[in-house]
């Protein structure tokens, strides 16, 4: 049964949903607006959600039935995505042994950030579990996602200029189509908004995100700033910091208005029709149209920048599978800083910080931990 409690001024209906059964999912293309949403949601008096944990991404490539399950506790702690979470390695201590799953982790990690900002709801926000729904949902059969859309062609315009994106059309639309792809076939179970309601009217679309994830209404989803997670909490990149500090109110122009000639427009919009008109996209109206021809060069003159990123970003991948090699992080920033050179220009000065290393212990921990099964 609910219970009401006094907070801050308001009554607030406590959830009777257990965290454990329905925990939170953020999911979207880069650039969806993932980020905000995440901190609007963290900045609910009960919920907070993991940055960018990455689960199921880690298991990638994880020879997990040779090794086992308890092999990939120290695979994953090794990641970037788990040592910018900063915890201690007194995590392990509510981990019961793992046998034939690799969820009760994920529990024990979503868990221990939220009990840090004294939240019982927890989940995690992470844009490329899109392609994990169906193991999300077979290991937590009542989780709560929340699908972020953006206007497929502010998508690409916005890789554009990310150091970890991509310059290519092809490209870009590419990740938006995949997204998409990958979300159909649990539409009956996911909520979808879009960046540009979220934007428009916060308090109607927080609304329905509360109401989705089973809490009452707090206002203090509306002043992320004040109440959300502090910058810290994020790493210290600019793309994410951002997120940090209130959008900007009232209309925003989209970037592709200016970002494209006719042509690349229009070949745009072609490969991304699926992620247009069903979510209330129009498709841009033009002073002059773009032929054939133009459409077709744009594609062609687009190929050499989609090659060079894919044979890039392919390689990025693989560099990362092994996370005890000594060298991968320094051979990773090698890699990241080929993907979308032109776009450093964006960023002066800027360099990408070295990851934290695990906590003193973790290392003693993950011995006895495995000594204990043994």
């Amino acid at each position: 049964m609910a219970w009401s409690a006094g907070l801050g001024g308001y009554e607030l209906q406590v959830s009777t949903l257990d965290p454990a059964k329905s925990p939170i999912f953020v999911v979207g293309t880069g650039r969806s607006g993932t980020t905000l949403l995440r901190m609007m949601l963290s900045a609910h008096p009960r919920i907070y959600l993991t940055h960018e944990a990455s689960f199921y991404l880690w298991e990638t490539g994880f020879p997990l039935k040779k090794r086992g399950p308890e092999a990939y506790i120290e695979h994953y702690a090794n990641s970037f995505s788990f040592r910018w979470l900063r915890l201690g390695p007194e995590l392990l201590d509510t981990l019961p042994p793992l046998t034939d799953a690799l969820h009760p982790l994920y529990t024990a990690v979503m868990k221990a950030k939220a009990a840090q900002y004294g939240k019982p709801r927890w989940g995690d926000k992470t844009p490329s579990h899109s392609a994990h729904l169906g193991r999300i949902f077979d290991d937590y059969p009542d989780a709560r996602v929340v699908r972020i859309i953006r206007d497929p062609r502010d998508v690409v315009a916005s890789l554009a200029r990310m150091p970890w994106g991509t310059r290519s059309l092809c490209g870009g639309a590419t990740f938006c189509k995949l997204e998409e792809k990958q979300t159909a076939p649990f539409k009956d179970r996911i909520l979808e908004i879009r960046l540009e309601d979220l934007l428009a009217d916060p308090r109607a679309v927080m609304g329905k995100v509360l109401a989705h994830v089973g809490e009452e209404w707090s206002e203090q989803v509306l002043d992320h700033p004040t109440f959300g997670p502090p910058a810290e909490d994020l790493p210290p990149v600019p793309w994410f910091q951002s997120a940090t500090k209130a959008p900007r109110s009232g209309p925003v122009e989209p970037r592709w208005r200016t970002a494209y000639t006719a042509a690349e427009l229009r070949f745009l919009e072609e490969q991304t029709a699926d992620c247009l008109e069903p979510y209330g996209y129009a498709l841009a109206t033009l002073d002059e149209p773009a032929s054939r021809v133009a459409i077709w060069r744009s594609w062609l003159g687009d190929l050499p920048e989609y090659w060079r990123f894919l044979f890039f970003f392919l390689r990025l991948a693989w560099a990362s599978k092994d996370t005890s090699a000594a060298d991968g992080e320094t051979r990773s920033r090698r890699l990241l800083a080929k993907l979308n050179p032109r776009s450093w220009e964006l960023y002066p000065g800027f360099s990408m910080p070295p990851t934290p290393e695990l906590k003193d212990g973790w290392q003693a921990a993950l011995r006895a931990r495995e000594d204990a099964q043994t």
